[in-house]
């Protein structure tokens, strides 16, 4: 008797154990701040093919930038949003570029981003429900499968990360991954840590968090 009931409460104490590990699984929290102050500063990176008669052909034209989002949580019901962009412009086009941004276009062009939009919009929609563990993969709608490769740390914060392919096949007929992005995601941080863009083996764009604070 005393044996079977030891091997029902150890029984029950293992479903315990396991439903906890159940509930203490991380998944992202995208677009979800809960800090009362959060502070993110990127380093953006763009690569452009642009053509180049000196040398009669491509060459690709890197632009860099630093890109500020701030919150400030003043009450339950508002948050103080702080955008900021630094980067370098040509003299002789101040006039021009300050104009475009004072018409209210700095904000639009921080949060659309650039070639990591569309990404970002899948990863938004499906990888909150991946499950934030080395070695777990989820295949999305279009064909593309995320896989997370292992733990990362940037800017000081311990993350995930990820890559996002899609497969297909080479001219000899073989099915190949073919590299779109990776990612660094944080399940408390609401915002990327890292976001690389591919284009046929080439980056393309690069958002690397460089500083981070929260209170």
């Amino acid at each position: 008797m005393a044996r079977r009931t030891f091997l029902v409460v150890f029984g029950f104490v293992v479903v315990l154990a396991c439903s906890s590990l159940v509930f203490a699984q991380d998944y992202w929290q995208l677009n979800k701040f809960t800090a009362d102050n959060e502070k993110f500063k990127y380093e953006v990176t763009s690569y452009t093919k642009q053509w180049d008669y000196d040398v009669d052909d491509y060459v690709v034209q890197e632009t860099r930038q630093i890109q500020l989002l701030e919150l400030r949580k003043i009450d339950d019901e508002t948050t103080e949003v702080t955008v900021g962009n630094t980067y370098n412009l040509p003299t002789d086009q101040l006039g021009d570029q300050l104009s475009f941004m004072g018409m209210g276009m700095g904000l639009s062009m921080l949060m659309s981003g650039g070639d990591w939009f569309g990404e970002l919009m899948l990863l938004g929609m499906f990888a909150v429900d991946l499950e934030l563990e080395v070695g777990s993969s989820m295949q999305m709608f279009d064909g593309s499968r995320i896989r997370i490769v292992e733990k990362q740390t940037v800017a000081g914060v311990e993350g995930y990360f990820c890559t996002k392919s899609v497969r297909e096949e080479d001219e000899a007929g073989n099915r190949v991954d073919r590299l779109t992005s990776e990612w660094v995601l944080a399940p408390d941080v609401g915002w990327p840590l890292l976001i690389r863009v591919y284009d046929d083996g080439d980056v393309t764009y690069v958002m690397e968090l460089i500083e981070y604070s929260r209170n």
